[in-house]
């Protein structure tokens, strides 16, 4: 049995597969939405002029962080993504329960 540091009770969310980072898996997730390479997709990497992200695939994020990450983002948060780091720093926040908006 693990008693790590993680032992965190939410519920629907469940901790990554093999233990993968919050990190890896939007990485994976952007791969799948846009098509861009893994090694495009930085904090850095602007979603729409850098790695290809279109109206309709901020929606696909929306879906997969829920899905995938178990981390549900509000629709006007879209919005305001600009950066695969904007959109990380933005679920690391819900994750944490930092970043919960009524």
């Amino acid at each position: 049995m693990h008693a790590g540091p993680d032992n965190d009770s939410r519920g629907a969310s469940s901790p990554a597969p093999g233990g993968e980072s919050l990190q890896g898996r939007l990485i994976e997730i952007l791969q799948r939405i846009s098509g861009a390479d893994p090694e495009q997709i930085t904090p850095e990497a602007r979603l729409i002029e850098d790695i290809g992200i279109d109206s309709l695939g901020f929606y696909e994020i929306l879906i997969e962080a829920d899905e995938c990450l178990g981390i549900k983002i509000q629709e006007e948060d879209l919005l305001r993504f600009r950066t695969v780091g904007d959109v990380q720093r933005h679920l690391e926040s819900l994750e944490s329960g930092d970043g919960t908006n009524s």
